[in-house]
């Protein structure tokens, strides 16, 4: 089977959530999660609550195989060989050590055949920041870096919420930082260098350069820059603190994925989310589905929680996140939206670009 060189085909390799949020509205050991695959981050996690099974969709062949890969690298290397394997810190492989690494990890033929070929073109590099949306906050924060310099940046040198609030108040080069914002929140630029022609269609309220300044400020606010994996993309385009690595790194989660995916039953499917939950012969309990609704319209923009229902279990949560498009006109008869029993949660999330809805459907 052969494949294109996939950095043109994956959309994500590190990731664009903060899944420590899915986590932490999962209950222990439920029957059935369904996930949005993505680069596999977002399973991952997951994995640290014991679920049952866990089903992985995606629309993308690509992703799905690096949702494998993710999966199987936990299963295979130890704490430490994983974060080295992927390229965080504290210490990246070297090449030949990714090599060795790559070869202890149990994949499908197609996915080894694939990435073996993605790698040997790489030099056996690391492949966590070639995905689009990485790629396109690697041209960012370079952008950021020629207008905010290097006191931007010294906003990572804070060790207290202190020394942060006083950097940011003092120190930090708000004008420049406005003229970041005005090119983050410039609609045309982000769909011409990732969605190309598949940007949601907004409809809240605030304009562009509104809403991203204000998920920043609650970012700036939310705790120590140094902690935050996505801020350190938009001043470095790559993570750099190892404190601030996703949540997949942390080293309880892992190892309790790592103790969990043993006896995991652990699914891929190419295809719809939505029919993925309807056709599936095992009732699901938990339902991941990103930001998938931003982008419908029409009946299945307001249908959707109903279309999946008759699959969920009573009690089951859907997880839905909203991109600047919130879902119109969405039945949710038979759900109730329990959003505001997990505002602490939702609070502490490391993007702060979705809006967050959580719906339990009712006995």
């Amino acid at each position: 089977m052969s494949f294109k060189y996939f950095t043109g085909n994956l959309n994500y390799t590190l990731g664009n959530e903060d899944t420590s949020l899915e986590l932490a509205l999962l209950p222990e050991q439920v029957g059935h999660v369904v996930s949005v695959a993505g680069s596999g981050s977002r399973v991952l996690p997951l994995l640290a609550r014991a679920p049952r099974a866990v089903t992985c969709v995606d629309l993308s062949r690509e992703q799905l195989m690096l949702t494998e890969l993710r999966i199987e690298a936990l299963r295979a290397l130890n704490h430490a060989e994983f974060l080295a394997f992927w390229g965080y810190p504290p210490r990246a492989a070297s090449s030949d050590e990714r090599k060795e690494l790559f070869s202890r990890i149990a994949l499908s033929e197609n996915t080894r055949e694939f990435f073996h070929t993605v790698f040997v073109q790489k030099n056996w590099e690391s492949i966590l920041y070639d995905g689009k949306w990485e790629r396109t906050f690697i041209k960012l924060s370079a952008i950021n870096r020629a207008l905010t310099g290097t006191r931007g940046l010294g906003l990572f040198n804070a060790l207290t919420e202190e020394e942060q609030r006083s950097y940011l108040k003092r120190k930090f080069p708000r004008r420049a930082w406005g003229m970041v914002l005005l090119l983050v929140g410039n609609a045309g630029m982000f769909n011409a260098l990732l969605y190309k022609g598949h940007f949601p269609k907004k409809n809240i309220q605030s304009s562009f350069l509104a809403f991203y300044r204000a998920a920043f400020e609650r970012l700036f606010s939310q705790g120590l820059a140094r902690r935050n994996f996505f801020l350190q993309l938009v001043f470095f385009g790559k993570v750099v603190f190892a404190e601030g690595c996703p949540v997949e790194c942390d080293p309880v989660v892992f190892e309790r994925a790592k103790k969990a995916v043993a006896d995991a039953q652990i699914r891929y499917r190419l295809g719809s989310v939505l029919d993925e939950v309807l056709n599936t012969d095992q009732p699901v309990d938990f339902v991941s589905i990103s930001d998938v609704p931003s982008y419908f319209s029409g009946s299945t923009e307001q249908n959707f929680l109903q279309r999946i229902k008759p699959a969920l279990t009573p009690g089951a949560l859907v997880v839905l996140r909203s991109y600047l498009h919130v879902p119109e006109g969405l039945d949710i008869s038979g759900f109730e939206n329990i959003r505001e029993h997990h505002a602490d949660a939702i609070a502490r999330e490391k993007m702060q670009m979705y809006l967050v809805d959580v719906y339990r459907k009712l006995s």
